[in-house]
């Protein structure tokens, strides 16, 4: 019980900070390959539900709802290939976002069950800034500080970095699965992979990922969409059955959350990931990623 309470605090505190985000338009630079902040929605219907996702969906965690024939026809973008309801909406596949943004290096392997994704985040180098629990404008406060650092404000180049993909959001718990502490962490774009600029910003560390195997569900759409958001809790609590179906382990103590453009995924690591603060890249920081 107390999991699933940790799990829609994560969630709670996901959906207030996004809520509170960026929505501007893209700029051009070495890291992006766009104009633009949004996609063209009608190219998922080219996807399969499993293209889309990345894996077959279990079928226990599907229904078939009882809608009159109206209904359905309404609703029939939320039907997948099996004739199952849909209640978010489908995910833009992987190497479409990965087509229009540098992503973060990583391999995606066979998953042995269903109900999920496996995928290999290679090392790299990445920023990182703490999210503000206690605050409702935590998003936005951590991408202000970070976007600083990507433009050159707070960087020692003093140069715009262009943007990666994904976001990604770790939650650390402790032996309860409690929330402690979470972070907000941008991948640094190739260009400046082998020597990023050091952060000017004590709130700000620039710090390398060691290889970590991750297991990942998805869903879709724009955050104005009704279902975007998964079930507080619910997500996580599939993503553990489906793992524990086919005996995967996974560390307890990290739950984490991946954004692209009309694409967000849940992510559980296979391993507490080793993270290193370069060394001659931070001031003295006042957090810790723990």
């Amino acid at each position: 019980m107390c999991k699933v309470y940790a799990f829609i605090l994560l969630l709670a505190v996901f959906v207030v900070a996004e809520s509170h985000g960026y929505k501007g338009k893209r700029k051009g630079g070495k890291g992006g390959k766009g104009s633009h902040h949004y996609f063209n929605v009608s190219e998922n219907a080219l996807f399969t539900w499993e293209q889309a996702e990345g894996y077959l969906e279990c079928e226990e965690f599907l229904d078939v709802p009882d809608f009159d024939q109206a209904t359905k026809e309404k609703l029939a973008d939320n039907f997948d290939e099996r004739g199952y309801f849909r209640k978010q909406p489908k995910p833009r596949p992987l190497e479409k976002c990965c087509s229009d943004w540098e992503c973060a290096p990583s391999l995606n392997s066979t998953s042995p069950g269903c109900g999920f994704q496996t995928r290999t985040l290679y090392r790299g180098n990445w920023v990182t800034t703490h999210l503000d629990l206690t605050g409702k404008d935590a998003f936005s406060q951590a991408i202000r500080r970070i976007h600083k650092y990507r433009r050159g404000e707070a960087n020692s180049l003093k140069e715009y970095l262009g943007k990666a993909r994904p976001v990604m959001r770790k939650w650390y718990l402790d032996a309860n699965y409690n929330i402690t502490s979470a972070t907000m962490s941008f991948y640094i774009p190739s260009p400046y992979q082998r020597d990023p600029p050091a952060s000017l910003d004590k709130d700000v560390k620039v710090e390398q990922w060691e290889e970590v195997d991750t297991y990942i569900r998805a869903w879709g759409g724009s955050r104005d969409e009704a279902g975007y958001w998964p079930q507080s809790g619910q997500e996580f609590d599939y993503l553990g059955t489906a793992l524990s179906k086919v005996d995967i382990k996974w560390y307890p103590y990290i739950r984490m959350t991946g954004s692209y453009v009309g694409r967000k995924e849940l992510l559980l690591v296979s391993k507490d990931i080793t993270v290193t603060p370069i060394a001659g890249k931070n001031p003295d920081h006042k957090f810790e990623n723990k």
